[in-house]
């Protein structure tokens, strides 16, 4: 049977923050015992900080960080949140690549599904935040370069995406932050935008575009930008899936869908934000993929 592997991109930077902002290891167990479970959301075993990866209510594994007793309470919290974020989506598609081989070689066999149990394609469950930790270092630099030069943010609160669409601006050391809807009518090329310089534009309520400002941006991000060029960041209250069924059109979703940070499942302090965006969105070459 085909085995697929988790992502070791997402698990080595992950490890890597581990280390530098708390100076833990990780280990991740795939595949478990779930006698050893205990019923505690997070708990110790000896000196070790054990993290069960929940999915839809089923134990898809768990994460182990070593020698985590020095910890207190609440960077225990902190070193949880930070996993489960990025290790929750990940090990999800793991999972469900397994379920997509292990359904192939059972019609291979001819097997009845009628008895097969399958993990369920519900959304993903939330996340709590981060607890906000004042005593960490904010001046650590950011790699240097953006992946995209779009970020989508998909969260309930119009209020909640627009406070994380500044804090992830000043991270990125923008000169300016720009409502959309303050300077189109300025704008009538992707050259238009590309001059205002590194500043970010903030399209809120992206699924309003009309068709003009929708071929407006996918002229500018559909070729490669550099920083010292605008970065657009849209948000919307409305899911993806719902976006797909909006005006929007076809391409531009798939855009947003690629770059889609969900809001509500993320840490909003700034160096929550940080991380988060150097895990998904900044260009980093000294780990190997």
């Amino acid at each position: 049977m085909q085995n697929s592997t988790l992502d070791s991109s997402f698990v080595n930077r992950l490890k890597q923050i581990l280390a530098s902002r708390y100076g833990k290891g990780l280990q991740v167990r795939q595949l478990m015992d779930l006698a050893e479970l205990s019923a505690e959301d997070v708990f110790t075993r000896g000196r070790d900080l054990h993290i069960p990866i929940r999915v839809n209510g089923s134990i898809l594994g768990t994460a182990v960080v070593p020698s985590a007793d020095d910890l207190n309470a609440e960077k225990r919290q902190g070193v949880a949140q930070l996993v489960r974020m990025v290790l929750e989506p990940a090990m999800y598609k793991w999972y469900l690549d397994q379920k997509e081989s292990n359904l192939l070689e059972l019609s291979k066999a001819n097997l009845t599904l009628d008895n097969v149990a399958l993990f369920g394609e519900d959304p993903l469950p939330s996340i709590d935040e981060i607890l906000s930790d004042t005593e960490l270092d904010l001046n650590e630099g950011l790699a240097t370069e953006l992946i995209s030069q779009l970020i989508h943010l998909e969260g309930r609160s119009e209020n909640t995406n627009k406070k994380v669409a500044l804090q992830l601006h000043e991270i990125t050391g923008r000169w300016a932050f720009v409502p959309f809807n303050d300077i189109k009518g300025q704008l009538h090329s992707a050259q238009d935008i590309a001059k205002m310089g590194a500043m970010t534009i903030f399209v809120e309520n992206v699924e309003k575009l009309n068709a003009a400002e929708q071929e407006l941006l996918m002229d500018y991000i559909a070729e490669e930008r550099s920083s010292e060029e605008p970065l657009i960041i849209t948000s919307s209250a409305v899911t993806l899936d719902e976006l797909t069924r909006s005006d929007l059109a076809s391409d531009l979703v798939d855009e947003l869908s690629v770059n889609c940070f969900e809001v509500d499942r993320a840490p909003l302090t700034t160096q929550g934000l940080k991380e988060v965006l150097e895990l998904f969105f900044m260009k980093d070459s000294t780990i190997d993929a």
